[in-house]
């Protein structure tokens, strides 16, 4: 590659910057909060997601696959109690899961969407 810069190239860096100042006048660059502790947890949990996706599309094998999903549900309860420890959710998971359950047997397919 060159140091030869496209002709949209300043312009980007220009509306980054004046989008950097939008964001830090409105707060979203003030000091770290709660809040988004708990987003780079819920983002770990998509990232161990992700990881089930891969296992599965470069075939790693069933006990690659059951590992990351072992992931998820470490990370989901760790973070579930946590959020209950912060009165930020209930301590009630499992009877929730199985109401849960109950609530969506009885929903229709795809509960009345047309994809799933």
């Amino acid at each position: 590659m060159t140091d030869v810069k496209l002709d949209g190239a300043p312009i980007f860096e220009q509306l980054s910057r004046e989008m950097g100042v939008t964001a830090n006048e409105k707060g979203f660059w003030g000091p770290l909060e709660p809040m988004d502790k708990y987003a780079a947890k819920l983002a770990l949990i998509h990232s161990e997601v992700t990881e089930v996706l891969e296992a599965l599309r470069k075939s790693k094998g069933a006990d690659a696959v059951t590992e990351e999903f072992a992931d998820i549900f470490i990370r989901c309860f760790d973070l579930h109690a946590k959020l209950a420890g912060e009165g930020l959710a209930t301590d009630d998971l499992y009877d929730t899961m199985l109401t849960k359950m109950e609530k969506n047997a009885a929903r229709p397919p795809k509960h009345g969407h047309v994809w799933g």
